[in-house]
């Protein structure tokens, strides 16, 4: 089960080495994912080397949910929902917008997901999991019942 309780401060460097370097990059992929949501023929008109760029997202998503997992194992529906919630909020496709507010809207329902986890004023603590995917699990329905109709420009 995934768990913020053990991370740390001596393994906040660690941490941050994973994750920085993938942050950069997702920050340089910003303008050809911009791009690549147009399409693959567009990207390419754009001058964007698909194949390099697809490396670059694939090492990225790599730097990233790889050291977060391995820190704090699997938890679900975060990275799923916190998406698809900014473009509902936001109401755009840019990554400009998207991907600042994602960070920063997921570091914050994980930092409540896991105060109401650990419930204050009480020693039962639940699986992570269980909260976030109260959070998540309809958002997700929202989308599917919704057949696209979240797509903005």
């Amino acid at each position: 089960m995934g768990s913020v309780s053990n991370v740390s401060r001596e393994h906040l460097p660690l941490l941050l080495a994973g994750i920085i370097p993938g942050l950069i990059l997702s920050v340089y992929l910003i303008k050809p994912s911009e791009a690549a949501l147009l399409g693959e023929d567009y990207s390419r008109t754009m001058g964007v080397n698909v194949v390099r760029y697809r490396t670059l997202i694939f090492i990225s998503t790599s730097l990233l949910t790889g050291t977060v997992t391995a820190f704090c194992g699997p938890i679900g529906f975060i990275g799923i929902a916190i998406p698809h919630i900014c473009r509902m909020i936001f109401k755009t496709s840019s990554y400009k917008t998207l991907l600042p507010a994602g960070i920063l809207m997921g570091a914050s329902v994980m930092l409540l997901s896991d105060i109401i986890s650990q419930m204050p004023g009480s020693q039962v603590i639940l699986p992570l999991n269980a909260v976030t995917s109260l959070i998540g699990i309809p958002v997700i329905i929202r989308i599917i019942m919704g057949k696209g109709k979240y797509v903005y420009e």
